[in-house]
């Protein structure tokens, strides 16, 4: 795939320009270098943060401790994915204020199966204790594998620990929002990781959990304690929106038009916060939607990016707005 940029560095405000253009349009971004060999970069979100980060620390940039994984050029994070703005506000209060040993009790986790894959339980009953089980917590991805509630407990401890160590160092924060839909333990009061249970029958794992769907209120709300909470510590936020669409959706709307919704909220709700100062936004919702566009940025599941997108469109993009590099590798 060609892309294709105006030749001259102002900002296009012309959709006829797009329409005489050959290969693929890659929107004009103004130039923001916050990022230097020598910053420090905590990444939270989705899976963007595991693509992106492996082209920051390609070139040099601190990225924290995380795990590599060569053969799919991407990065593991020791705290895991977050999706909706509620989740990832409520971990990162939690891990700032040091408080994972009073929150985290045995009840914050389930019983799987051990050989589960992914992010879901897809089962309204637990396993029993006798059968062939391990833990997966409610709130947090901790890729643990254990029976050892002590054990799981003191590795999401330490793993809190190592998000809050980056948050604190870090220079810039990047954060990418996944979606609005969301289950608050009925106990806790605070969202769930990702959804367990029936998907069908909209019933969670033991019924622990309710679903709710965020409105723009609560989602700008999230979005301004999150900065609040980083704000305090004096870090450039950089937001973008996942294009990954919903995998499921909880309410009475076809996946399509709930997605849609989903992706336009966070949208709407991040651009009343950014001030190009302190805040920023980079597009590469709108890079895989609209420039290159649904199916041919998706792999054959049609809901994950192909890997030749964001090397070839999403990473240059970004790299070309907030750095300096010249010369960069992907």
């Amino acid at each position: 795939m060609q892309s294709v940029r105006p030749k001259n560095k102002t900002i296009n405000n012309r959709w006829t320009k797009i329409e005489r253009l050959d290969g693929t349009y890659l929107p004009t971004l103004k130039k923001f270098p916050i990022i230097t060999k020598n910053s420090k970069i905590c990444l939270v979100g989705s899976c963007f943060a595991d693509d992106m980060g492996w082209v920051l620390a390609e070139n040099k940039i601190d990225i924290g401790e995380v795990n590599y994984i060569p053969d799919k050029k991407l990065v593991g994070y020791p705290w895991g994915t977050f999706f909706s703005p509620m989740n990832i506000y409520d971990l990162m209060e939690i891990a700032l204020d040091q408080k994972s040993s009073e929150f985290f009790d045995d009840n914050t986790f389930i019983r799987v199966p051990s050989n589960l894959k992914g992010n879901h339980f897809e089962k309204i009953s637990q396993l029993e204790l006798n059968e062939d089980f391990k833990l997966i917590n409610l709130f947090f991805k901790a890729r643990i594998n254990t029976q050892d509630y002590d054990l799981a407990k003191k590795v999401i401890k330490e793993k809190l620990e190592f998000l809050r160590k980056s948050i604190i160092n870090a220079d810039v924060i990047i954060i990418t929002l996944g979606l609005i839909e969301t289950w608050v333990d009925k106990n806790k009061k605070k969202a769930w990781h990702c959804f367990h249970g029936n998907p069908i029958k909209k019933i969670s794992v033991e019924n622990l959990a309710e679903f709710k769907q965020l409105n723009f209120n609560e989602v700008s709300g999230y979005i301004k304690k999150i900065i609040n909470l980083l704000d305090s510590k004096k870090k450039k936020i950089i937001f973008t929106i996942s294009p990954i669409p919903l995998k499921f959706t909880f309410t009475d709307k076809d996946i399509v038009i709930a997605n849609k919704y989903s992706k336009s909220l966070l949208r709407a709700a991040v651009e009343d916060f950014v001030d190009d100062k302190n805040v920023f936004y980079f597009p590469s919702f709108e890079i895989v939607q609209d420039c290159v566009g649904w199916p041919n940025s998706y792999k054959q599941d049609k809901r994950h990016v192909r890997p030749e997108i964001f090397k070839n469109f999403i990473a240059p993009k970004f790299i070309e707005s907030f750095t300096n590099f010249e010369n960069f590798e992907i």
